[in-house]
């Protein structure tokens, strides 16, 4: 796990680096003292005082002539993780990893040489992915005077907060200070808020951390301006320095990291590319001689290939891979981002104003089921200067004949895409039902088979929706709504759609929660989760009409009935993943749902029935007023030939068996839509092929069930198909 702003300087004290290649025994105890607080004025004549000081002493290096050379070994890891999904809550997929080793060395006046010595990596999916080649080294002396990241592609001639005309650019706030004990010294340690003074300007956010007696640099986060960075896919970059006392005199590199994320420019698909990269610098033998071919390389170097790959490291990469690279966001990134937007508000992050062109997902673009047949659907948004966003989107059914759409308008969002606050109206199908499988999945089985997993309702409503920042977790929803049931308009190329859902017409209010979220542990043999969650509660009054139900009940008459129904209803899923030792694992998945309401809509109950929530039983089968549903499912690698993707590598050479069991509890259902209550047991198997992608699947429903055969693609990508 990331470290702390504190728990790290513990370790400063306690092991940071060696001396002469032995640790440094060292017992450090933290007492944190507040001089300023968060609520510290810019421009504190402390804060300027600490400033220039540490811009005196700024490339330490040469200041001191005591430190004539060192070299070092570090340990370092780049990954290229792939997220998907709204709101981007859930655990990224690592998609490459890399596994590094370097040789450093440094000498008087300030050169330096850094060589690559061992090299390996691991491709868990179809990729060609490549890195800036100033990723693949380490930064020494706390970055230069004007800042450079991407090999100037990411951020190129930001003025250096400690830079020699860096208060002119910036101002200055006082933080905490901590003290780090040692056995006889104690060092005292001063953060340091800065950010620029005109917001429009090209220029860092952040903090650094001085050691209040040298004014030496021990630690140095930042992030930077929207003016700063040159590539405007970049949502998130943040740089951590931090740096170790070797022999207890010179604060040297220790460990850095660097996260830089990247969405999409035009669709507004909720996909995020994120590079992340981490350093352990150790084994330092100081003011030693530096062998005369090592001063002739040039500044970054690397071995042969082949000398790469012998480089001997330990286990496998993607074990090596420490748990906090497979997060999206760590400690660091959140503060970092959380102090920048604190510091200057939305102005300095905030995008110019922009017309695009948005989609959430594929299925937002082009469906087929049987409601509305082909649906054909596009959107747009426009962020104002002054900070307003304002949404759209539509969507036509060439079966249906009827036009579904969006319109919202809130303050735009100062990091990610999701606006904190909208007014809406819309006018769609609602999904009922948790998905059973992807959408371009459903609308291929739709066309082709007349398999239709979705589970809709006819629905215009108008109301806010709200959540606490763009990265909550939660989103809350209130809305005045009327219900309409749909109908069967489309036809498949071979067999027929069952009915559609007989829902009642109702007009009322809906309050509604939704969240969805997920964990990396930091043990690799710890459980890995994702979880989501809808809870709703609403007051309507409606009606149904028993003429309309009766192709779908045998009920006779045109009797129409009218209700005043207030009811709840929670669904919700946990998956759960544990590390059984090698490739095994155990994979566990929990569906739970309650509803409640005397006269039951049967929009209202909750579904279970399909590959998911009822393997070997038909879609949708059951709908209840509660169920829960069960699965336990052991997963194991067995081989398999591999198959080249030319640049893009080649598939691993094994696919992953996945036989399961699993159970559905529910209660009984409504006249309209009945359900015997019971238990309705499952057993399969299921197959993970091509990077684990692709899954296909066959199971027996063991009470009333019959042998079902599903292929879908991995849940993870479901948010943007």
């Amino acid at each position: 796990m990331t470290l702390s702003k504190f728990s790290w300087l513990m370790l400063v004290g306690t092991s940071l680096l060696t001396v002469a290649g032995a640790p440094l025994a060292a017992q450090s105890t933290n007492q944190r003292t507040n001089q300023s607080g968060n609520n510290a004025p810019w421009r504190s004549a402390s804060a300027d005082s600490l400033v220039s000081r540490a811009i005196t002493r700024r490339g330490v290096q040469l200041a001191d002539s005591t430190l004539l050379s060192y070299q070092a070994d570090a340990h370092g890891f780049l990954a290229f993780l792939a997220q998907f999904g709204e709101g981007l809550i859930i655990p990224p997929k690592v998609v490459q990893s890399e596994e590094l080793a370097l040789s450093i060395a440094w000498w008087q006046p300030g050169r330096s040489a850094q060589r690559l010595v061992g090299r390996r990596d691991t491709t868990l999916l179809p990729a060609n992915v490549g890195y800036y080649r100033d990723r693949y080294g380490v930064v020494l002396d706390n970055l230069p005077d004007r800042i450079r990241l991407g090999d100037g592609q990411d951020v190129r001639d930001v003025p250096h907060p400690l830079a020699a005309t860096a208060q002119a650019i910036y101002e200055y706030a006082m933080g905490d200070a901590v003290r780090i004990r040692i056995p006889g010294r104690e060092i005292l340690v001063d953060e340091v808020r800065f950010r620029p003074r005109d917001a429009s300007t090209p220029a860092a956010i952040g903090s650094v951390y001085l050691d209040r007696e040298t004014a030496a640099v021990v630690r140095l986060s930042m992030t930077f301006t929207r003016a700063a960075i040159i590539d405007k896919r970049i949502e998130t970059l943040v740089v951590t320095l931090e740096n170790g006392l070797v022999y207890e005199r010179y604060w040297l590199p220790r460990r850095q990291e660097v996260e830089v994320s990247r969405g999409s420019t035009w669709f507004d698909i909720p996909a995020r590319g994120i590079v992340r990269g981490r350093w352990e610098i150790s084994n330092y033998t100081v003011n030693e001689r530096i062998p005369a071919p090592v001063m002739l390389l040039p500044r970054w170097s690397s071995m042969p290939r082949d000398s790469l790959r012998a480089h001997p490291f330990e286990g496998r990469v993607i074990d090596a891979l420490p748990p906090e690279i497979q997060i999206a966001s760590s400690e660091d990134v959140v503060r970092a981002r959380v102090q920048a937007e604190a510091a200057v508000r939305a102005a300095m992050l905030a995008r110019p104003a922009t017309a695009s062109v948005t989609g959430r997902g594929v299925s937002d673009l082009a469906r087929f089921n049987r409601a509305e047949g082909l649906a054909l659907g596009l959107g747009g948004a426009h962020r104002t200067g002054n900070g307003i966003q304002v949404s759209a989107r539509a969507r036509f059914g060439f079966s249906d004949h009827e036009v579904k759409g969006h319109v919202s308008i809130g303050p735009a969002p100062a990091f990610g895409r999701t606006p904190t606050l909208q007014l809406f109206v819309e006018r769609d199908y609602r999904e009922l039902a948790l998905a059973e499988r992807a959408g371009v999945t459903n609308s291929l089985a739709s066309l082709l088979f007349g398999s239709d997993y979705t589970q809709s309702v006819d629905t215009r409503a108008a109301g806010i929706v709200w959540r606490r920042a763009p990265n909550s977790a939660f989103s809350w929803r209130l809305a005045a709504e009327q219900d309409r049931l749909t109908h069967v308009t489309a036809d498949p190329l071979s067999r027929h759609f069952a009915p559609t859902l007989p829902a009642w017409r109702l007009d009322g209010a809906r309050a509604e929660v939704q969240g969805t979220g997920g964990w990396v542990p930091t043990e690799p043999s710890a459980t890995r989760g994702l979880w989501m969650l809808s809870a709703s509660l609403g007051a309507y009054r409606g009606s149904f009409d028993r003429e309309m139900l009766e192709p779908v009940t045998g009920s006779p008459g045109v009797e129409t009935q009218r209700v005043s129904p207030l009811v709840g209803r929670a669904q919700g899923l946990l998956q759960l993943t544990r590390s059984l030792g090698g490739d095994r694992a155990l994979f566990l998945q929990t569906f739970g749902g309650v509803a409640g309401g005397r006269a039951l809509p049967p929009q209202w109950l909750v579904f279970a029935g399909g590959p998911w929530t009822a393997p070997g039983y038909d879609a949708q089968q059951f709908g209840a007023r509660a169920l829960l549903s069960q699965r336990v499912e052991f997963r194991a690698p067995v081989p398999a030939p591999s198959i080249p993707l030319g640049r893009f590598g080649s598939s691993p050479g094994h696919i992953t068996l996945a036989p399961f069991v699993q159970a559905l509890g529910t209660a009984s259902g409504t006249p309209e839509r009945p359900t015997r209550a019971g238990m309705y047991p499952s057993a399969g198997v299921g197959m993970l092929f091509f990077y684990d992608l692709l899954r296909a699947d066959v199971a027996r429903g063991l009470r009333d069930g019959h042998w079902r055969f599903s292929i879908d693609i991995d849940r993870s990508f479901w948010g943007i198909l």
